[in-house]
């Protein structure tokens, strides 16, 4: 028996730091950055207080000035993805993504990606991965890398995605491990998950506010029977 449109449950993910586990290596890849710029490399802890969307002001926190960083954003984006690409090539999921995702799967819900990074190269990373199967869309950049410095087009997209398909927001959860998925959460009435061990500290992750705050994707389940009656 088919289930009504209004009534199709809708799962939301971040990439980076959330079902991938590559927040080392992108610290590593920002100290590359920082260094052609002229700044000292910065702590793995500072990365994570520091860490913000639209990159551009992570860079003015770690000292590079916007002009700088405006001037030279194809030469360091290269830096960026040259390291970035080389360290992440063998990153493995979070840990428990594929309990998660099988859950949902079990339950008929629809599972999309929504990130800043670059399609093609999460995509390459969900074939080698072998979960590319359990999403049925991935929203994310098609540029060359540098157009996140100064926005990013998540809440545009999601909504364009959610109004074009049906979802309610009722019925739709975001999980993710930044600021953006609480803020988006809020601004469209969807529930939304924070997951710890990402890009920012669990402090600046509670201080966003997101609905729930989870160490594992797995303990999103019990969130999720409680909130759809599973």
């Amino acid at each position: 028996m088919s289930t009504r449109t209004d009534q199709r449950k809708l799962a939301i993910f971040d990439w980076n730091g959330t079902l991938l586990a590559d927040t080392r290596p992108a610290w590593v890849a920002s100290n590359a950055c920082l260094e052609f710029y002229g700044t000292p490399p910065i702590t793995f802890a500072h990365q994570l207080e520091t860490f913000d969307f639209p990159i551009i002001h992570y860079y003015k926190k770690n000292g590079v000035s916007v002009d700088k960083v405006l001037e030279t954003k194809e030469e360091a984006n290269e830096i960026f993805q040259n390291e970035y690409d080389r360290l992440a090539a063998n990153a493995r999921t979070r840990r428990g993504s594929r309990a998660l995702l099988e859950w949902l799967k079990d339950n008929d819900v629809n599972c999309i990606i929504l990130s800043n990074y670059l399609t093609v190269k999460i995509e390459v990373h969900l074939k080698r991965l072998k979960i590319r199967d359990y999403f049925s869309f991935i929203s994310a950049n098609n540029c060359n890398g540098t157009s996140i410095l100064n926005s990013t087009s998540k809440l545009e997209r999601l909504s364009d995605y959610m109004t074009k398909r049906g979802y309610l927001p009722d019925n739709a959860f975001i999980i993710g491990d930044s600021k953006e998925e609480p803020d988006i959460g809020r601004r469209m009435g969807i529930t939304s998950i924070g997951i710890t061990g990402g890009c920012i500290n669990e402090r600046r992750l509670r201080e966003a506010k997101p609905d729930h705050v989870i160490h594992a994707l797995p303990q999103s389940i019990d969130i999720l029977k409680a909130k759809w009656g599973i």
